[in-house]
């Protein structure tokens, strides 16, 4: 009787990973069930003899984390010297929303968010001395109340702009003392985020990861025919000054039309120039593309063409260096924009909290046929010239230090664009072209 050859392990499995690699693809995806922490944190108060454990966190964490409806549970464990002196322990859960506005018409206010108290022990005749060890247990709520409405609980975050806002939450152990005059409050409190979670209710979107950023990728070609409603569309026109004798070319800004995404997503997006040939050589000779290396941004050598195929970039020696008065760079930024109202006063912020990769792509075959008919619809009026096609794309995503996505919290609001910007990087009235900004709003939820 023969039998099987023995089995061996030549080489260990590869190891897993939750996001895609290289040459890999997302077919389907569904969210798993939240993990719950199976650790503690631990506080102590030395001077009082008090130690506070939370329970259901991540091992080795320095602030305690909870999301929305968190349960907030452990113990208390206090040793008193003289237990007679000891009459009650209370335990609070705070959130303060604090705004300041600084310069000639300065203001501040503080907003409770959250505002909790909890009586764990009282001296009595029953219970004339206190447990060394007391347990506690609260859910957050979903929501607050502003006057006569209601908005979500606010996260925790620190945000600098023309004053201070931030959003904090604390755990407070107060302990009232018997003392030789009066009775004295004693408190040991312990800071905690709050991050609620929140996921897009659809499939995450399409990766560039699987192509080739650099001339290679294609998903906007393979998908604006089969899946149109995939796409979001922005359109504006870039200006031309009159005496630069050019017609003005008509942008267009493709984003995922399912506009919320998770902090920890690429977004895909892709640019499309449409003008005449003189327009579009024009501002191919001066567009710079603004890509992020090394964490730094910077002007790299690299053109859109319109004859892509046939006409490929200047060297870098031949181009002009980055700050020539005739370069004019094209940039997509992810930027948030926080609005705080403080007594009557109306304040904006906007900031980029992230920096896209943009890279020319080569025409498709029906863009490269339908280049040479001047029948090609425009939005550009007036110009009988054959209208031509050039496309970039790239994505786009959050810095790492990123932690809140959009929240309005009544008098605090905070939004998130897509910005694709198109401008002279120094002299604007030698130009041709004007500046040109097109912003696509989008959800950043934490997930």
């Amino acid at each position: 009787m023969k039998t099987l050859p023995p089995y061996s392990a030549r080489s260990s499995p590869p190891s897993y990973s939750a996001r895609p690699n290289d040459g890999e693809e997302v077919l389907a995806a569904a969210h798993t069930v939240y993990q719950t922490p199976t650790g503690s944190f631990t506080a102590r108060c030395h001077r009082d003899n008090v130690t506070v454990t939370m329970q259901e966190q991540n091992e080795g964490i320095e602030t305690p984390v909870y999301h929305q409806q968190g349960l907030i549970y452990g113990t208390i464990a206090h040793k008193n010297k003289a237990e007679n002196v000891l009459l009650r322990v209370t335990l609070k859960i705070e959130g303060k929303l604090k705004l300041s506005v600084f310069g000639r018409n300065s203001a501040s206010s503080t907003v409770k968010v959250l505002d909790e108290s909890y009586e764990l022990w009282t001296k009595t005749r029953d219970a004339p001395s206190c447990p060394e060890t007391l347990e506690f247990s609260f859910m957050l709520p979903l929501t607050f109340r502003q006057g006569v409405k209601e908005f979500p609980l606010p996260p925790s975050h620190e945000i600098s702009l023309t004053g201070f806002l931030a959003c904090s939450y604390t755990l407070k152990v107060v302990r009232l003392i018997r003392g030789p005059l009066w009775n004295i409050n004693k408190s040991f409190s312990i800071r905690f985020k709050y991050l609620p979670r929140r996921w897009r209710s659809s499939e995450p979107p399409t990766s560039l990861d699987r192509c080739c950023n650099r001339g290679g990728c294609m998903l906007y070609y393979e998908t604006i025919k089969t899946s149109p409603e995939a796409w979001s569309e922005k359109i504006a026109v870039l200006r031309v000054r009159n005496s630069s004798g050019i017609a003005p070319v008509e942008v267009q800004f493709f984003i995922p039309s399912k506009q919320t995404f998770e902090l920890a997503d690429k977004i895909p997006f892709h640019i499309q120039l449409t003008g005449s040939e003189p327009s579009l050589q024009a501002l191919s000779s001066h567009l710079r593309l603004k890509h992020v290396a090394n964490n730094k941004s910077d002007i790299r050598p690299e053109t859109f063409s319109p004859d892509f195929f046939t006409a490929p970039a200047p060297p870098a020696s031949q181009l002009p260096p980055p700050d020539s008065n005739n370069v004019i760079s094209l940039s997509v930024t992810l930027r948030r924009q926080v609005c705080v109202e403080v007594k009557g006063q109306v304040v904006f912020k906007n900031c980029v909290i992230g920096e896209g990769q943009v890279y020319p792509l080569p025409p498709a075959f029906e863009s490269v046929t339908e280049s040479e008919n001047p029948a090609v619809s425009s939005s550009l009026s007036g110009c009988i010239e054959p209208m031509r096609f050039v496309d970039g794309a790239g994505d786009i995503k959050c810095s790492p230090e990123v932690e809140i996505g959009n929240f309005n919290a009544g008098k605090v609001k905070v939004d998130h664009f897509l910005v694709l910007q198109i401008e002279p990087i120094r002299d604007q009235f030698r130009s041709p072209f004007f500046p040109l900004q097109i912003a696509a709003p989008v959800s950043l939820v934490y997930s």
